[in-house]
């Protein structure tokens, strides 16, 4: 006879467990895409699925598993299968895939052998990564040049893709006011932002250019998201696809579409109203408009909730946290964006405020840890987002001034990539030096300066200054 069933963390499983069921996932399985779901039914044939629908649990074959169902665990593992074993190789596999906690037994019995995990999903162990090779008479490597370049070249057609979305939300918000609410602008939008590849310079443009508060936060915000939520794929080992990246888009672009039902004098105001004002009650009630709107155009549940509740908190007293509804309603891919909308608004420069540079940004986030936004998830944006996301312009050791050009790696996280356009004279410079700093001994970074100030001359002069370094 077994032992009764228990919970356990991945880090606490031992050799002489057996898993019956995995009843912790990362926030990626919450919508399930095709390539997930294949993967599920190859690896646990015959298990349970347990997905959560408008808050209830439901018992779920995973034969009938449909792409955005939210998943939140799986029970039933037949004894035979290669994942219901703890062995090194299954805990490397838990730990690519996602796979948190789990319920577990101790077999009263020797077991027979189990089928063998599928071989294309076996991670492979982790090797060291080579030291990079250093170009000749430069401090930076080819990888991390051509990693720079996807994002400095594209810069300009980036720019006009912005300009043209946010122009395409505006639209929108316009049409909706007659009451004609249609995606089609904003598909068409984000279909040029994903044919070009545009979303990483969109992504260091939204802290290099200012923004409006509704239009252009939409494209800043959804471009953000994506490449927070592709990164955060990334580095669980998950498959990206074109229409994970589509449907995040679409949920960034519509997160706020209930305030085209907000009068457009109060949303565009500049005045700061009452917490008990006529004006604030609209405002606040932009996500239950939103979610209203996007549910009558027959949009996914997921897109739904990111609109109705990105602004929900982990604690519901909070005067900014509403509507009000528990946290357990608030998906997963909602709480990024709720991190997201946040950051974007700091870093963001408007007529009627000051930016934030992104590092003090960062900052702040961490102080809302815990009690505004879900730490994991916030863990995972600032693992992603980084301490000098790319466009940050700092100041170096040297006392020239440089823009980050590409992110720094996970394991040293104060050493990105960075162009210097200023030398310690305070001279404008044509010959930029592209220096990476996790491989340099003698330069770091001392102070993250705020480019808007510092380069004030005209309202874009940071921005051409980082678009025109020249790389090797």
């Amino acid at each position: 006879m077994s032992q009764p069933h228990q919970t356990v963390k991945r880090e606490h499983l031992k050799p002489e467990m057996l898993v019956f069921g995995i009843s912790e996932l990362d926030f990626t399985y919450a919508t399930l895409d095709p390539e997930t779901i294949r993967f599920l039914r190859r690896v646990f044939p015959g298990a349970v699925a347990v997905l959560d629908k408008d808050g209830h649990e439901i018992l779920e074959t995973l034969e009938n598993l449909k792409p955005f169902d939210h998943l939140k665990g799986l029970t039933e593992i037949p004894p035979n299968l290669g994942a219901s074993r703890v062995t090194p190789q299954t805990l490397l596999f838990y730990k690519a895939h996602g796979f948190l906690s789990f319920r577990v037994g101790i077999p009263g019995r020797p077991l027979p052998p189990a089928l063998p995990l599928p071989k294309e999903d076996i991670p492979a162990a982790p090797a060291q990564p080579p030291k990079p090779q250093m170009l000749p008479g430069q401090r930076v490597s080819a990888a991390k040049v051509q990693e720079a370049r996807k994002v400095i070249e594209k810069v300009d057609t980036a720019n006009t893709h912005r300009q043209k979305s946010t122009m395409m939300v505006e639209e929108m918000f316009d049409m909706g006011r007659s009451g004609k609410y249609s995606a089609q602008s904003v598909e068409s939008a984000i279909e040029d932002i994903m044919s070009q590849q545009s979303s990483p310079a969109m992504k260091a443009i939204a802290g290099l250019k200012g923004s409006d508060q509704t239009y252009a936060h939409c494209v800043d915000m959804s471009v953000i998201m994506q490449e927070c939520y592709m990164d955060i794929q990334r580095a669980a080992g998950k498959p990206i696809n074109d229409e994970t990246k589509r449907f995040v888009l679409v949920a960034g672009f519509m997160h706020d579409i209930g305030k085209s039902e907000v009068p457009k004098e109060v949303l565009e105001s500049t005045v700061r109203f009452a917490p008990d004002s006529r004006e604030m009650m609209q405002l606040r009630n932009h996500t239950v408009y939103g979610a209203r709107i996007l549910a009558e155009m027959g949009m996914n549940k997921t897109v739904v909730n990111v609109a109705h509740y990105h602004h929900v908190k982990m604690d519901a007293t909070m005067f900014t946290s509403y509507p009000a509804t528990p946290y357990d309603q608030v998906l997963p891919l909602t709480r990024l964006a709720s991190i997201v909308d946040v950051y974007q608004a700091l870093i963001g420069r408007r007529k009627y405020k000051k930016n934030w540079v992104p590092g003090k940004a960062v900052e702040y986030l961490l102080k809302l840890k815990g009690s505004e936004f879900d730490p994991k998830m916030l863990d995972n944006f600032l693992r992603v987002i980084g301490l000098y996301p790319v466009g940050s312009l700092v100041k170096l050791s040297d006392g020239a001034m440089a823009f980050v050009i590409t992110q720094a790696p996970l394991d040293s996280p104060k050493h990105p990539v960075v162009g210097v356009v200023e030398n310690a004279k305070g001279e404008l410079v044509t010959n930029h030096d592209i220096i990476d700093l996790a491989q340099v001994q003698d330069v770091s970074i001392v102070e993250v300066v705020d480019h808007f100030e510092y380069y004030n001359k005209s309202e874009d002069q940071a921005f051409n200054l980082f678009k025109s370094i020249k790389l090797p």
